[in-house]
């Protein structure tokens, strides 16, 4: 019996150190779940925004509210380096996020396609460099001094009252209207803006172009 009762004694001493043992790992063990990466818990972890690069955000605000912005003008009002803009442009265009087309012999940016603009919504344009040549983006002094004088109710009466008006050659003009014709941005046969340019007085969007819309306003 001395020996039944010693065996009892060690046999609780080993059982009670082994729960003790056991308590204490599991003890540890709860402490790790809290060390651990939410990954590594099973969970998703919170979504991650991605402000990496926020130069990219605000060239396609710019471009979605200027189309057709040039490289030096897009440089100019994101106040960013040559090198910076250009690295982050061809990224964009290489994601079909931005579309080069040239106009008037410019490098002219758009925010997706130019047969999107929403002004030629409805016009069944769906050649981009059809659509691109109907807004008034890359042009000369010139023709952007024509443009800003038609989006005045006031119709000049011919292209020699406008020559006069801008302090031009009217040979000057007459190339300048030619070319605006054959662009689609003033009518033909009259001097006066194309309509898809008349109604941005009532568009969603507030385009920065030559401040048509506060003209048309």
């Amino acid at each position: 019996m001395a020996l039944l009762e010693q065996w009892r004694s060690k046999r609780s001493w080993f059982l009670g150190g082994l729960f003790a043992f056991t308590g204490g790992a599991l003890g540890l063990g709860a402490l790790f779940p809290a060390m651990l990466p939410p990954a590594a818990q099973g969970t998703l972890a919170a979504p991650h925004e991605n402000w990496e690069f926020p130069l990219r955000a605000k060239i396609m605000r710019t471009l979605d509210i200027s189309p057709g912005i040039h490289f030096r003008e897009l440089q100019r009002q994101l106040d960013a380096a040559n090198g910076t803009l250009r690295h982050h442009l061809d990224v964009l265009i290489s994601e079909k996020s931005v579309t080069t087309m040239s106009v008037n012999g410019r490098t002219c940016y758009y925010a997706g396609a130019p047969a999107q603009v929403e002004i030629l919504e409805g016009m069944g344009i769906t050649d981009d460099a059809r659509a691109a040549s109907m807004l008034p983006v890359g042009l000369s002094e010139l023709q952007r001094a024509v443009v800003s004088r038609l989006t005045r109710n006031e119709i000049p009466h011919s292209q020699a009252a406008l020559a006069r008006e801008l302090g031009r050659s009217r040979s000057a003009v007459h190339s300048a209207v030619g070319v605006l014709r054959t662009r689609g941005i003033v009518c033909e046969g009259e001097l006066r803006l194309a309509n898809h340019l008349r109604e941005l007085r009532t568009s969603r969007i507030e385009y920065n172009w030559l401040d048509l819309r506060l003209e048309l306003a």
